[in-house]
């Protein structure tokens, strides 16, 4: 009897008075089935975790970037099929956003696979990774595309910051590099001035080389600012507040012209190509 007692008092903690032959076991039952109720950490369900944590700021970030980008580069993608206004910008500033948006949204993935008990939003980041991806790849396609092809084959590129005047020649109030391109065909881009917004389809305009002085007018520097003639058989254009592209021949005036109320003109194009 003595030894079944001892046995039962190791095990089920059970105390035994020899003298008052009284058994007392003590079993925490209730202690023991709240043990038996908690499970690891990990065993939850994301629909139970939902309510408790945050949306990661990277996998939101990265979806409203995705959907700034997307019109961007669709406007590219339409710009660059019907020819009409510059894919290159449109396509580059779209590829950018896809760029961020990629980025970001592997890092909210990568931060809630890390942290899956305190951050959800997993479906976000992947919208957003998916997103960037597709931007980047179209965007940088569409108008790395367009920048290749856009300039015909007998025709110099140029930009208005290659007819500045040069620093290191300041006896010269025009660039030098305006000498070199005088009676050669060029490609340029640019806005056209305000000063026939009125007119209808015309065939001389202004071509500036801002958005700011195509909307709000105003007399250009001599340098930012080319004549431009439409020679007779094509097409006249109509004021356009939007980047138009030219090609043609270039001619460098030495005594200043005024054209449609502007004064100190010294560039001017004949443009065979308007786009």
């Amino acid at each position: 009897m003595n030894a079944l007692l001892s046995t039962m008092n190791k095990r089920g903690r059970l105390f035994y008075n020899k003298d008052k032959r009284v058994a007392c076991f003590s079993i925490s039952i209730a202690v023991m089935s709240a043990a038996t109720d908690f499970s690891p950490a990990g065993s939850h369900s994301e629909e139970e975790l939902a309510p408790y944590r945050a949306i990661c700021r990277s996998a939101v970030l990265s979806t409203i970037l995705a959907a700034v980008g997307l019109p961007l580069v669709a406007m590219a993608v339409y710009s660059a099929v019907s020819r009409f206004g510059d894919a290159v910008p449109l396509g580059s500033v779209g590829s950018a956003f896809g760029l961020f948006a990629l980025v970001l949204g592997i890092a909210g993935r990568s931060t809630i696979r890390r942290y899956p008990t305190e951050y959800t939003g997993g479906r976000l980041a992947l919208s957003g990774l998916i997103g960037g991806l597709l931007l980047l790849v179209t965007g940088a396609s569409v108008s790395a595309y367009t920048y290749v092809t856009e300039v015909p084959k007998d025709c110099i590129r140029v930009g208005f910051w290659d007819l500045q005047p040069d620093p290191d020649h300041p006896e010269l109030p025009i660039s030098p590099k305006a000498f070199e391109l005088a009676g050669r065909k060029i490609f340029i881009k640019g806005y056209m001035h305000p000063g026939v917004a009125s007119m209808g389809k015309v065939d001389h305009f202004i071509l500036v080389n801002d958005f700011g002085t195509c909307c709000f007018g105003g007399q250009p520097k001599p340098t930012h600012m080319i004549a431009v003639d439409v020679p007779v058989g094509k097409e006249r254009i109509s004021f356009s507040r939007r980047s138009i592209k030219l090609a043609g021949t270039f001619a460098l005036y030495m005594e200043p012209t005024e054209s449609l109320g502007l004064r100190g003109v010294v560039y001017h194009l004949q443009a065979d190509q308007i786009q």
